[in-house]
């Protein structure tokens, strides 16, 4: 078994995404290597110098009330040499606006939580303050689960462990400059056994408060970044 065994099912789903492009522009669910090369090399609609990435689709994910969700969780770093990550406190889930369906994996509000995308959806703007919880919130959905430590002690030191490990691993490339910092987004996405799974790292992550999560918490991280780096 590999690593990524447990991503595997019936569907044999994958995400593509275009390398360049940024708040969910360009992504597809597809589920046979003659899709993706169809889909990759399609120049009617694409830049035939374009570059893509093809992920292994989490096919179990953990739903709440059937829906999917991605968590949001701020990364600032300081330093690189020596090497210093903090991480928010307060990380934040993103919702699908519809029910999760493998069956369908051409409905782009099924199955990408990206905010840019679910803004798509003509009952948006009514239901914008359900698409994203905050973190107390999910705890207490846990807890009414019967699931009261799935956060504290599975989830919680994966996403330590694994943001940092993101940074290391490309400590190669990246260019350290004293004095300065760096703010990034990083995405996970946990399994049906709470397992976290690292999706995508972003740069210059959106900070606009289009829901009262983000109205809050964005706010609060911008004010903590200054008196972490003054």
């Amino acid at each position: 078994l590999t690593v990524q065994s447990s991503l595997n099912g019936e569907a044999n789903a994958w995400i593509v995404k275009p390398a360049g492009k940024s708040r969910g522009r360009g992504i597809q669910v597809l589920r046979s290597l003659s899709e993706m090369l169809g889909f990759v090399t399609d120049v009617k609609s694409h830049a035939q110098a374009e570059r893509y990435i093809v992920q292994k689709y989490i096919e179990d994910p953990l739903l709440v009330d059937g829906r999917k969700f991605d968590l949001r969780q701020w990364i600032l770093v300081t330093d690189l040499n020596p090497l210093k990550v903090w991480l928010y406190d307060q990380p934040y889930l993103r919702f699908a606006m519809e029910p999760f369906d493998l069956d369908n994996e051409g409905d782009r509000m099924a199955h990408l939580c990206n905010n840019c995308v679910q803004r798509e959806c003509g009952e948006f703007e009514a239901l914008k303050d359900e698409s994203m919880w905050e973190l107390e919130r999910f705890v207490a959905y846990l807890d009414a689960q019967n699931k009261a430590d799935l956060w504290n002690r599975v989830v919680k030191p994966q996403i330590r462990r694994v943001s940092v490990w993101a940074i290391m691993s490309a400590l190669g490339v990246m260019e350290g400059r004293k004095g300065s910092c760096e703010l990034y987004g990083y995405d996970f996405m946990l399994d049906s056994a709470g397992k976290v799974w690292l999706l995508e790292v972003n740069s210059s992550p959106d900070m606009a408060p289009t829901t009262k999560v983000t109205a809050k918490l964005c706010n609060a991280c911008m004010r903590d970044i200054v008196k972490v780096v003054v």
